[in-house]
């Protein structure tokens, strides 16, 4: 399963230690009125600081909007960030691989599937639109769960524009796949996915 491990990392280290922060501080001060923004910053916080009562605060707020948790438990666990990778690259060489990584990608992978099965509430908005559809991609992590939100985006407002939209995802996915840890590396594929994600986001709005 290919995921945005490495580009999440390179994110977070890069542009959003201090947003994190402040997300960290405000986290439960939830917008009362936006239910979808609200399942949205509970999952990144989930995501980005994992304990118990992260999880429980998520699950609690599921349960108020009826949204099914998964059988499966949460993979509890956070990957090294980009910082210590780079140091242990400078210690050992580049191209070298600790045994943990394979383990770090894993476990990310599953956490991000485990976040997918809480379908992004814009899915269910009636009516559902382009713009609804669109939100939701950008609030997916895995690559399976934004493939299969694009096909359902093709079947039902086929256009040009989404064409588009969705053939530079996959060319993002083949630059991260051939893209090397180090940090300017990173922050070339970081740039392109804001890029991406800012091209969404007029398409979701309706900008030109």
């Amino acid at each position: 399963m290919m995921t945005w491990l490495i580009t999440f990392l390179a994110i977070a280290f890069v542009i959003a230690a201090a947003g994190a922060k402040r997300r960290v501080k405000n986290r439960y001060g939830l917008p009362p009125n936006d239910h979808a923004l609200s399942l949205a910053i509970l999952k990144e916080n989930l995501l980005e600081n994992p304990s118990e009562y992260s999880l429980q605060k998520l699950k609690d707020f599921a349960a108020s909007q009826n949204i099914e948790i998964p059988k499966e438990k949460y993979p509890l666990g956070k990957v090294p960030s980009v910082e210590a990778r780079t140091i242990t690259e400078l210690i050992f060489g580049e191209g070298y691989k600790p045994p943990s990584l394979e383990h770090d990608d894993v476990l990310f992978s599953q956490q991000a599937t485990w976040l997918d099965s809480l379908t992004p509430l814009e899915f269910n908005e009636i009516p559902q639109t382009e713009k609804s559809l669109v939100s939701g991609i950008l609030r997916l992590y895995s690559d399976e769960a934004v493939f299969r939100a694009f096909a359902e985006l093709s079947q039902k407002f086929p256009s040009e524009r989404q064409q588009k939209l969705e053939l530079g995802y996959h060319a993002l996915c083949e630059l991260r796949d051939n893209s090397k840890a180090d940090y300017d590396s990173l922050e070339k594929l970081r740039m392109e996915k804001e890029k991406w994600e800012n091209e969404a986001k007029k398409f979701s709005t309706f900008i030109s």
